[in-house]
């Protein structure tokens, strides 16, 4: 019998079943205590480098960006916006950008396409077959979906 020879056989504990959820995000830095004061069991836990955390942090405007949006009450949409400011000061931060370095950028971009000052809203934009902005259209469906003519009204 396999067993004969074998005087002791420790099995492990029996574990509680345990459901997982992926993060893989970028995290402020009291949630790892949080998670694990909350008895629960991080896995993949990391610090960043330079270059992952440059990364990361931009995922994270959109991640925050996302929460902006969905905020219905002015009292939330004020402190997503916090976040997404924090976010874009972690993210200058970690670009070794200063305040006048964004400035003079967002300057330049105000010059070539203007700013939102005067509200403007556009639906939908009709284009010939041979218009230059055909291509870069269809090449971001996510960003400018094609619609029927129908849709337009």
């Amino acid at each position: 019998m396999l067993w004969e020879h074998v005087d002791w056989v420790q099995f492990p504990a029996p574990r509680h079943f345990m459901k997982y959820f992926r993060f893989a995000k970028l995290v402020r830095d009291n949630i790892l205590d949080h998670i694990q004061t909350d008895d629960q069991t991080p896995y993949g836990v990391r610090h960043l480098d330079d270059a992952e955390l440059t990364k990361e942090l931009a995922k994270k405007v959109r991640e925050e960006a996302d929460e902006l949006v969905a905020a219905v009450e002015t009292e939330e949409f004020k402190k997503e916006l916090a976040d997404v400011q924090e976010i874009l000061d972690h993210l200058k931060k970690s670009l070794k950008m200063t305040d006048k370095e964004v400035k003079k950028y967002q300057e330049q971009k105000i010059m070539k396409a203007g700013g939102f000052a005067k509200r403007i809203y556009i639906e939908s934009v009709g284009l010939k077959d041979d218009d230059k902005w055909l291509s870069h259209y269809q090449a971001h469906p996510d960003k400018y979906p094609e619609i029927s003519e129908s849709e337009t009204k």
